[in-house]
């Protein structure tokens, strides 16, 4: 019955492909199935295994878990929550079962329970490992040939696997991901647990040496089958299903079941039925809470270093792309204009001291008047002298920030990497994708433990990454999941593809977009992906508070690193004492209070570290006064778009050029979620639209804030049937109306004569009070304000005008008509709202 632990190790393991975004977004329906299954196996597993009598004084370990449970998120908490139903459930057996039935069906979900939380335990292992690394050449050639010797027409150059079929020739690189790594790491760990409980060091072995042949074996052999299916199929999702997945690990278990046999496994549970805590054995556990508790800090702990004096350089010298030098003004238009950096720089200096270098060589003596330099998008080579003396100034305490792109597009990763190479991180040739729809991705950070750079930042849309290869040691700021990359080509203008998504030589899974390392005293932070701080995008999404804890982050010189050495030194000490003073105990309660004191210091260390980063790391607030223009979210039925070239099924209801305008008179606009943020953070609140009521609390917050000061420009349109605008503005005495105007119809090209064959009206809104500031022919009110106390509210009635379907994309070159709508705005903002404040 031993055996059927196999099977239940595959379902647990395979479980985790579903519950993580890892390749697919999590469907958790599947993977509770998964889980149950695998639950239900381990319970028939144990069958007839002896165990009879836990002291209930263990069930103490409910306190623990169940304060896990408050501090770990889902689904990384499922361990803890399968051992509490677990203890729980024994808490009450006998009421539910009798006394003895039901110990096996315990005991199987007792041991998933630990499986799954082991496994948890290393699941940052794998994420760090193959996120740093994922080919795996050295075994191309042995794939090669058993293709070969099993049908396929293969051959091999450069790690790469080249098959032959009647129609194509596919080239396949062979990665981890390709293998089928991560289930079988999973499956790996449970069977390490188990081996563990065989009586012998040498049958230890044995089994461990069955497992990795067996593995070697099955990797190569499972790896030409999936090949095999693609080139039948051309189904490219076959490598990342979580179905096929599954299925193809069957026959693997079905082998470790004949050929790694656990007859032998010696699960005695004796050592529960009677509790003690004698001073060996306090005294180890304390230890064994001092190693989790380290181990925490070496990983996690970040070194709040000296602050600097924010002095930025952002190099123009060897850049000639997302230049920072022409203003964003009311005058110049076109691609240009808003792909460059004009904003992100002059929004920086609100916080910082930014200058351009335009003319010079990067010395040390230039460089030693600043604290932080920005690389950004170079098209032209460094100087080795440039290159050693920004490495010494980085070694003195010097933060370098590089800004690279996808498929090393105008060559710049190439130059970056003059620069990066020397503190190992090196910018890819590649071009990332959301994986399996080819979109570009988006990133959300971690619940627990985000790097600070990204700790302030809801999610970050990236427009096309490329990927970084780092060394194993340094700070993964940003791990990319559900990722894809394609390499580049130099055949098409911006070196994409011409066709993606179904060439089998790419890398997928969790891939290395945001990475930093520190270095002597100074700091670098290497970012794969320029163009999402344009002008067109920068104050959208999550860039701004990425940018400002990436200042943050590189305005340290770093003090204490050595605190992780140290975490890291008191984690080894700890783990070889609490072993040594656990030396006597059974396998089984070494493993128990391993877990159960584990669990509880890592639930202690979790909201330690992470308000110490927080703490140390705050984003810093601005020096200099600017003007906020914040966009409610809330009420609005309106779509800002980070990217400016993307058609919407419905643009009439895009407004993401006349958000950016706001920049070209000088504001700095934000999306914000609710209305009350709104008006919290803004100068100026922009409701467009409005469908959702506007709540007593609501209309009474917006009325006190432009008594205070405030200003709000209020847009709605004759499209817009569901408005709750007069909800707001019957507040101020003000409202909207609805009105038509008729029109005679005549035959076509008979406008001339009486022959009219009847009327069309159409609708229209027009302003019931406030002073007139825009009016129709028909002295009928199109834009209208009112002042209140030391602020005032602007009325615009044809939001239609400033949407994207009137206006155009950021990129629009406007004629003379289209510059009049853009003109309208800035007089709107300038004149209307913004004047004598």
């Amino acid at each position: 019955m031993k055996r059927i632990l196999w099977l239940s190790l595959l379902f647990l393991s395979t479980s985790w492909l579903f519950f993580l975004p890892i390749f697919t977004l999590p469907d958790y329906n599947m993977g509770l199935i998964f889980l149950i299954t695998g639950i239900l196996l381990s319970t028939f597993a144990f069958w007839k295994q002896d165990f009879k009598h836990l002291d209930k004084k263990y069930l103490m370990i409910l306190m623990p878990l169940l304060f896990s449970l408050f501090i770990i998120p889902f689904p990384y908490s499922l361990g803890p929550i399968i051992l509490t139903a677990g203890a729980l459930l024994y808490s009450i057996k006998n009421c539910l079962f009798g006394n003895e039935r039901a110990n096996w069906i315990l005991l199987g979900i007792s041991f998933s329970g630990v499986v799954i939380t082991i496994q948890t335990l290393f699941l940052p292992i794998y994420a760090i490992f193959v996120s740093h690394g994922h080919r795996v050449d050295v075994l191309s050639p042995i794939v090669s040939s058993a293709g070969g010797l099993l049908g396929l027409k293969t051959s091999l150059n450069n790690g790469i696997i080249f098959i032959q079929t009647s129609e194509h020739i596919y080239p396949f690189t062979t990665t981890w991901e390709k293998l089928g790594f991560f289930p079988w790491f999973n499956i790996f760990i449970g069977a390490s647990l188990l081996f563990l409980f065989l009586p012998k060091i040498k049958k230890i072995g044995r089994h461990l040496l069955r497992f990795f042949l067996l593995s070697g074996v099955y990797f190569i052999l499972r790896y030409v089958f999936v090949i095999f299916i693609f080139a039948q199929t051309e189904d490219i999702k076959l490598f990342w299903d979580p179905i096929f997945i599954s299925i193809t690990f069957v026959p693997f278990t079905l082998l470790l079941m004949r050929f790694v046999p656990l007859q032998d496994l010696n699960l005695s549970f004796d050592c529960f039925r009677e509790f003690r805590l004698n001073r060996n054995r306090a005294i180890a556990m304390l230890i064994v809470f001092l190693f989790v508790f380290s181990l925490v800090g070496a990983f996690v702990f970040q070194d709040p270093g000296s602050r600097k004096k924010g002095r930025i350089l952002i190099d123009e010298v060897h850049s000639d792309w997302e230049d920072t030098t022409r203003e964003l003004d009311k005058e110049w238009y076109g691609m240009l204009s808003t792909y460059n950096y004009y904003s992100w720089a002059e929004w920086l200096d609100k916080y910082y001291t930014v200058d351009r270098n335009i003319d010079n060589y990067l010395t040390s003596n230039l460089l030693d008047n600043y604290d932080i330099l920005i690389l950004k998008c170079p098209t032209n080579l460094y100087t080795d002298k440039e290159v050693d003396d920004i490495i010494k100034w980085v070694e003195n305490g010097g933060g370098l920030y590089l800004i690279g792109d996808h498929t090393n597009v105008f060559g710049m990763n190439y130059y970056l990497n003059q620069v990066s190479e020397n503190f190992g991180i090196t910018f890819k040739t590649d071009a990332t994708y959301e994986l399996g729809t080819g979109s570009t991705s988006i990133y959300k950070p971690d619940v627990i433990f985000p790097h600070p750079i990204v700790q302030n930042m809801d999610q970050f849309d990236f427009l096309t990454s490329c990927t970084l290869s780092a060394p194993i040691t340094s700070e993964n700021v940003i791990i990319g999941n559900r990722l894809i990359s394609e390499p580049g080509t130099y055949s098409t203008e911006n070196f994409f593809r011409e066709s993606t998504g179904g060439i089998p030589d790419f890398e997928y899974g969790l891939l290395l977009q945001v990475v930093a390392v520190k270095h002597g005293k100074g700091r670098v932070v290497a970012f794969t992906d320029s163009t999402c701080f344009s002008n067109f995008c920068m104050f959208m999404d999550g860039y701004k508070s990425f940018n400002l804890g990436t200042m943050e982050y590189l305005n340290r010189v770093n003090t204490y690193s050595y605190f992780n050495n140290v975490f890291a030194g008191i984690a080894i000490a700890a783990l070889i004492l609490s072993i040594y003073l656990l030396r006597k105990e059974k396998k089984m309660m070494t493993i128990f209070l391993f877990l159960i004191i584990g669990l509880f210091s890592f639930s202690i260390a979790t909201p330690i570290f992470s308000y110490i980063n927080s703490v140390n790391y705050p984003l810093p607030s601005a020096h200099s006064d600017y003007t906020k223009v914040c966009f409610d979210g809330e009420h609005s039925d309106s779509v800002i778009m980070y990217r400016p070239s993307l058609e919407f099924y419905d643009s009439h209801k895009l407004y993401g050029t006349f958000f950016v305008w706001t920049q070209r008179v000088g504001c700095i606009p934000s999306l914000e979620k609710t209305l009350d943020k709104a008006i919290n953070e803004g100068d100026v609140v922009v409701i467009i639209n409005p469908v959702k009521s506007f709540e007593k609390e609501e209309t009474d917050a917006i009325t006190a804030y432009i008594k205070n000061g405030g200003r709000v420009l209020l847009m709605d349109s004759i499209l817009n049937t569901d408005s709750t605008a007069n909800e707001l503005l019957q507040n101020f005495n003000i409202s909207l109306s609805y009105k038509t105007s008729d029109h005679m119809l005549h035959r076509y090209n008979d406008t001339e004569s009486n022959l009219s064959i009847g009327n069309i009206s159409t609708p229209y809104l027009t302003i019931n009070g406030g002073k007139d500031v825009f009016v129709t022919e028909k002295n009928e009110t199109s834009i209208a304000v009112v002042e209140i106390g030391k602020g005032k509210i602007a009325v615009v009635v044809d939001s239609y005008t400033f949407s994207n379907k009137v206006m155009g994309g950021a990129f629009t070159e406007p004629d003379e008509s289209l510059r009049q709508i853009y003109n309208t705005e800035f007089y709107i903002f300038e004149d209307l709202l913004l004047k004598n404040t």
